[in-house]
């Protein structure tokens, strides 16, 4: 029997046709609820009607992962549909108002509820691109997104989940969520397009489905999803130390690019303290280059685990220390003598990395007198 008339495959393929229509139903939607404007609307007659946003859509029950995510995709549902019922209810009363003759600017909307726009949602998984794949020897690739400034928008502290289907060792496949964090940094294209570094781990799940993954592929994100932490404390001692190893160095650069636009922040003593395999891995330090032209009392040290001691480093930051050595209790107090801090309260730390590499390194810095040490 042809796959054609076999009554098995043809059930799927109709089953898959019905998926794409609907597929193609849902973008229509977003599409029309993405450039319809809602609120208190005067019309080209000069007469005013109320137009309320739609409700957020709630998560089906197999959405939410198990995997222990900061917030839960079903807390931000509620968390978005406590919002939409605070904007329905100012709304309507600014309504009331405009009919009872008020004057009332209708430019302003009070709509604090996200409609639905750019490239991520914070309730669902959306496609996303990828433009690009660079291998960075055997142990990371770096992703470049087919998404810019402008539709992928993350602040300070807030990342993105990545949802794949992964193989187990045993066979059997299975829904697995991660956290990534993008930096924003300028493409080969010129144009500042979220780039991720991805460090390889044998036997990984993940890392097993990003090798699969090549340039016009597309992956499932969801995001931002922002940390509990208080990022911005870190700036508030005479000294901030941050600790980046492998991967990690992501979130950190988060950090330095909001110092270096917060006037405020930009005069601080920042101690960028950054371990990697070897120099590919210190992939982002031409952009830091350019950051420490402002970053005046930006302080740089590397240490690369698996650069023969032979190899010659090329560094771009200006009195970037490069150590061809682990990161020890040791080499790290070497490294802060020269910035005497005097106590606890004078240096915060920010510290990113994996779970034991963070937990190493936090407790150095507290047998250092560094009590105020955050872990992301």
């Amino acid at each position: 029997m042809s796959k054609a008339t076999n009554p098995a495959v043809q059930a799927l393929l109709e089953e898959i046709a019905k998926a794409k229509i609907k597929a193609e139903e849902r973008r229509k939607r977003e599409d029309e609820i993405r450039n319809t404007a809602y609120g208190v609307i005067k019309q080209a007659g000069g007469s005013v009607i109320l137009r309320l946003p739609p409700e957020p859509v709630e998560p089906q029950a197999d959405e939410c992962c198990n995997s222990g995510c900061t917030p839960c995709i079903l807390d931000t549902y509620w968390d978005r549909l406590k919002a939409h019922k605070e904007d329905v209810k100012a709304l309507e009363a600014q309504y009331e108002r405009v009919l009872n003759g008020e004057e009332f600017d209708l430019r302003e909307h009070h709509i604090r509820n996200a409609l639905p726009g750019g490239l991520l949602d914070p309730l669902k998984f959306t496609r996303i691109k990828v433009m690009h794949v660079d291998r960075i020897e055997s142990y990371a690739l770096v992703f470049v997104l087919e998404a810019t400034a402008r539709d992928f928008v993350l602040s300070l502290g807030e990342h993105i989940h990545i949802r794949a289907l992964v193989k187990r060792n045993s066979g059997e496949q299975r829904m697995a969520t991660r956290p990534f964090t993008p930096v924003m940094i300028e493409a080969a294209d010129g144009v500042v397009r979220p780039h991720m570094f991805i460090r390889l781990y044998e036997g990984n799940e993940m890392s097993e489905y990003f090798q699969t993954i090549t340039a016009g592929q597309a992956i499932l994100v969801r995001g931002p999803v922002a940390t509990q932490e208080n990022i911005t404390r870190a700036f508030s001692g005479r000294l901030c130390i941050l600790v980046a190893g492998g991967s990690g160095i992501a979130p950190i650069f988060q950090l330095l690019q909001f110092a270096h636009v917060n006037s405020a922040y930009s005069r601080k003593r920042l101690v960028v303290v950054h371990c990697a395999h070897n120099q590919s891995g210190l992939w982002l330090t031409k952009y830091i280059a350019e950051m420490a032209k402002e970053l005046e009392r930006l302080s740089y040290f590397a240490f690369l685990s698996h650069e023969p001691l032979l190899q010659t480093v090329d560094c771009e930051i200006p009195g970037a220390n490069v150590r061809h050595e682990r990161l020890t209790a040791a080499a790290l107090q070497q490294a802060l003598e020269p910035f005497d801090f005097n106590g606890s309260k004078e240096a915060h730390a920010i510290i990113c990395g994996p779970g034991l590499f963070n937990n190493d390194v936090g407790g150095w810095l507290q047998n250092l007198g560094v009590n105020d040490v955050q872990m992301l």
